[in-house]
């Protein structure tokens, strides 16, 4: 089930990402630009655009799945995972869904 699951999460991250236009990180806020068929494309704040793939998101969703307790710690945690430059955006994009969104 968790299997599937991690691709209805992305789709569900995504759209409010598109709805809420704006994902709050931990020091800057990231906009949400669109989606293509490899990436979601954001905005940072003070920075340039960057391309977030779904991949990425994909294996972050499935830390959070095995390992809740990786939510509530910073965007640092998912360098662990072998997620780099793209920590913030993807943590913050992931946490416009609850905690309890990932243990179902």
């Amino acid at each position: 089930m968790k299997a599937f699951q991690k691709y209805v999460l992305l789709g569900k991250a995504l759209k409010t990402f598109e709805l809420v236009v704006i994902a709050k990180g931990v020091q800057n806020d990231f906009g949400y630009i669109g989606e293509f068929p490899t990436h979601v494309l954001v905005t940072r704040e003070g920075g340039l655009d960057t391309k977030i793939p779904y991949t990425k998101l994909l294996t972050v969703i499935e830390v959070y799945q095995a390992n809740p307790e990786l939510y509530d710690i910073g965007p640092a945690a998912l360098r662990d995972f072998g997620i780099t430059h793209i920590t913030s955006p993807i943590w913050a994009i992931l946490h416009l869904l609850k905690k309890t969104d990932y243990l179902d």
